[in-house]
């Protein structure tokens, strides 16, 4: 069948027996798995702002489907708090229902074409002379105890305590979804469509009303994603399944009533954020950014039914999408259908008897935010807009896109990988596409746009990981090719039909192959924001250094393992290339100057020459060479004290002497112990982690999810399996926190099982056969099998996995395993 095809034979499947057509994982668990998921986790801060984009999970509460392209959510204001999210749990107010969410990003982006209901008549602009929302009467009044957020479902009652109440409901298909608003007998059924109200504003802005169809349509234009030239446009079409009984648009301050079109230009900020209490702030930006909108009016006491969805590459398309998935659905079987979907999908892992209900809230909440993205880039025919700006036609496949590089490598893709290796080669084969598209792998990217955020060539270390863990459905030699260009070659895209011509895969690569190091005088004095100016700056010269190292020895590992491994000797070497920045003199991981002095007086605490991080807590990063790193840093007992004083705080920010385990660069340290004979030392830290910095609060995350990595990190580390080695499938392992688990692999079931207490192991079995070593390969486990731990409480009395025969793969420069 063809991507149509397989997509409504799903729909009608799910429909009637409210399951989905897989069968690599049974349809039900024990108990119902959506009642542990709280997808409000993650919508208020749970941590201090380190200045890596918050101190809250930037998550959104609203329905979706897993991987889905739509994602119908509220946003809320005053409070910026979650902004990247839309929702700010302590918030009083919501603005507006919108059709796309980004989970757990730093910057924000997206939350397009927001729809509020009002119980009251617009005769008048709703929108102020700036910015992209309401004026400021118009948000409405909600509270937690009328609201309800549910995997597929969210449902609240605006103006609980007021005269007139309206009910909202909202589910999703993988295009789009529906709403149903039950508005109050006796007063105006008002709903508000605001084409020009994304996150980062618009530069235009759409909408065509056609009541005798009982349609609207349009497009929004917006972008800016973390301050940067990318935009985007999406498209949609909705239709009611009331009539309705009056229509008015709006551009800008001027208002039409009884009008059914209207449309708006304008210039896009360099950034846009809402100030609580104030006026916009749109730097940059005297003209205004695009305001264009529709009122809608219906029967008083109403209840109305609207199915939407939408598109990126036009609007019939958009059509399309909901003629397939929503037309002649009502709201409950559409309800059944996103929750069945996601059923399917959460029961991927089973828990056992005795698990925690508290921790089983958290790793539920977390295995579904790990399942948000890579989101669905292409219609249900196969279309989609390619990042060479032209509209491409795939029918074997999902197109993906939304991929957050330099976070996703490192532990959601490996997950995504064990668990669903076909979704994974479609991912996998769409970051080829893009490169084919574009000249280069992204490192983050989003609708059909390349951006310069974060830092590295992340798409190596995904791509090669993806293939160690076993995914083969994607073209792995132009998946070479694309990993070869971007490790050799300096450039741009040279596309000018595209806004990506400007993208740089890797930036200062030919001072980077020249001395084998980033020069520190390369190093943007703006950071994150100005080396995206030139090729030739970078943020972060040290963190960038470490990261083309490992990305090197990944696309070395992918070259040996697909046959190319002739041609990629010199990467292999250059995997070796983080000792270039080791000082002698002080055993660490500092910048260096192109003249190859290291500067006096380093504070490794300073953050400078390091991305969300410090030299403290980079010295770690050097996954691949860890034996190396730590002759480099003394020898094992030397540098076994250093890891301890490092973890005597666990997550103590960005410029600290200390880990930092609520951001990436310092995840995959407390399993360093396993390379130091230690391996006991890591389930005591690894489960104080996962009990104080997350809980199934709105406060339960440390900081940002980033796109599902710190929930996939907490997964993994709750189930004692961790890829603490991108771009191979070796797994790290420690104590798992609950008592049983099963993995339900495409290939055989993985059971976990946890005798006794405490988080030291003391003993380990795969199938019944003695295992004295802290890792293993998942081909090791890919077809099942039995883990069968026996913990306790204290590391003084466990002698597993110390002896020099069970350390970890440590690859060095030649890149293969021993």
């Amino acid at each position: 069948m063809n991507q149509r095809e397989t997509y409504l034979f799903a729909v009608v499947l799910a429909a009637l027996l409210g399951g989905c057509a897989r069968s690599s994982a049974p349809s039900t668990t024990a108990r119902d798995v959506l009642a542990q998921v709280n997808p409000l986790v993650g919508t208020q801060s749970g941590a201090a702002d380190y200045g890596t984009g918050g101190g809250a999970g930037n998550t959104f509460p609203g329905a979706t489907l897993p991987f889905g392209m739509a994602q119908l959510s509220p946003d809320t204001t005053p409070s910026t708090d979650n902004f990247a999210g839309g929702y700010t749990y302590s918030d009083t107010r919501i603005k507006g229902f919108s059709l796309t969410h980004i989970s757990g990003a730093g910057c924000a982006i997206l939350q397009d074409v927001p729809m509020l209901p009002l119980a009251r008549e617009i005769t008048s602009s709703p929108v102020p002379p700036l910015g992209a929302g309401l004026n400021a009467d118009l948000p409405m009044l909600f509270d937690h105890a009328h609201e309800q957020a549910q995997p597929g479902y969210y449902a609240v009652r605006l103006d609980p305590a007021g005269a007139a109440p309206v009910d909202v409901e909202l589910t999703a298909t993988l295009h789009g979804g529906a709403l149903r608003i039950r508005y109050p007998a006796d007063h105006p059924a008002t709903l508000l469509v605001n084409a020009g109200g994304s996150a980062m504003a618009d530069s235009a802005a759409s909408i065509t009303v056609d009541p005798a169809r009982r349609e609207i349509s349009g497009s929004a234009s917006s972008g800016r994603f973390c301050f940067q030239d990318n935009r985007y446009t999406v498209y949609f079409a909705a239709v009611f399944d009331q009539p309705l009984r009056s229509t008015g648009t709006w551009q800008k301050q001027a208002f039409s009533a009884g009008g059914t079109r209207a449309s708006d230009t304008g210039v896009l900020p360099v950034n846009y954020e809402p100030v609580p209490g104030g006026p916009a702030s749109i730097p940059g930006n005297p003209s205004g950014t695009a305001q264009a909108g529709a009122v809608l009016g219906f029967e008083p006491g109403a209840t109305v039914l609207l199915r939407v969805a939408i598109s990126y590459v036009s609007v019939d398309n958009a059509r399309a999408n909901l003629a397939a998935e929503l037309a002649g659905r009502d709201f409950d079987a559409l309800r059944a259908a996103a929750q069945a979907r996601w059923q399917h999908e959460l029961a991927r892992i089973e828990l056992g008897a005795g698990a925690d209900p508290r921790w089983s809230r958290v790793f539920y909440t977390a295995l579904y935010h790990a399942l948000l993205s890579p989101s669905v880039f292409s219609d249900v025919n196969g279309d989609y807009l390619g990042m060479d700006g032209q509209v491409h036609r795939e029918t074997a496949r999902m197109q993906y896109q939304t991929f957050s590089g330099w976070d996703v490598y490192r532990t959601q893709l490996p997950l995504l990988a064990m668990l669903d290796p076909q979704r994974a080669g479609d991912m996998m084969q769409s970051l080829v596409v893009d490169a084919q598209q574009s000249g280069w792998l992204p490192k983050w990217s989003y609708a059909n746009q390349q951006t310069d955020t974060m830092v590295g060539d992340p798409a190596a270390p995904t791509i090669a990981g993806a293939y160690a863990f076993g995914v083969r459905n994607f073209d792995t030699a132009a998946a070479f090719e694309a990993m070869l260009k971007g490790a050799t070659q300096s450039g741009h895209a040279n596309n000018p039909v595209s806004l990506n011509n400007a993208y740089v895969e890797r930036q200062a690569l030919d001072a980077y192959q020249s001395l084998g190091y980033v020069p520190h005088e390369l190093d943007s004095p703006l950071g994150g924001i100005g080396y995206v100016l030139s090729s030739d700056f970078v943020w972060g010269s040290a963190a960038t250094t470490l990261e083309y190292a490992l990305a090197d020895f990944a696309v070395g590992r992918f070259a040996d393992a697909t046959g190319q491994g002739a041609r990629a000797d010199a990467l292999r070497a250059r995997a070796g290339n983080w000792k270039n920045l080791l000082n002698p003199a002080t055993r660490a991981i500092e910048p260096r100057s192109a003249l190859g002095t290291f500067q006096s007086g380093y504070d490794a605490t300073s953050g400078d020459g390091f991305v969300e991080g410090d030299g403290a807590q980079y010295t770690w990063f050097v996954p691949h060479d860890v034996a190396g790193l730590i002759a480099a840093l003394g020898g094992e007992d030397a540098a076994a004290r250093r890891l301890d004083t490092f973890f005597t705080q666990i997550n103590a920010g960005p410029k600290s002497a200390y880990a930092y385990l609520g951001n990436e660069p310092t995840l995959f340290t407390p399993w360093l112990y396993a390379w130091l004979r230690r391996p006991a030392q890591t389930g005591p830290l690894v489960q104080r982690a996962l009990t104080t910095l997350y809980d199934d609060a709105p406060t339960g995350m440390p900081g940002n999810d980033d796109l599902g990595t710190m929930s996939a990190w907490w997964v993994l580390s709750a189930l004692g399996l961790m890829p603490a080695v991108p771009g191979t499938d070796t797994l790290l392992l420690n104590a798992p926190l609950f008592p049983a688990a099963t993995l339900h692999l495409p290939a055989g079931d993985l059971r976990i099982v946890r005798d006794g207490q405490g988080a030291t192991v003391q003993g380990l079995t795969r199938d019944g056969v003695a295992l004295d070593r802290a890792w293993l390969h998942f081909s090791d486990i890919a077809h099942g099998g039995t883990l069968r731990y026996a913990v306790g409480a204290s590391a003084d009395t466990s002698g597993w996995a110390t002896d020099m025969a069970a350390l970890p793969p440590s690859n060095g420069a030649s890149a293969v395993d021993p």
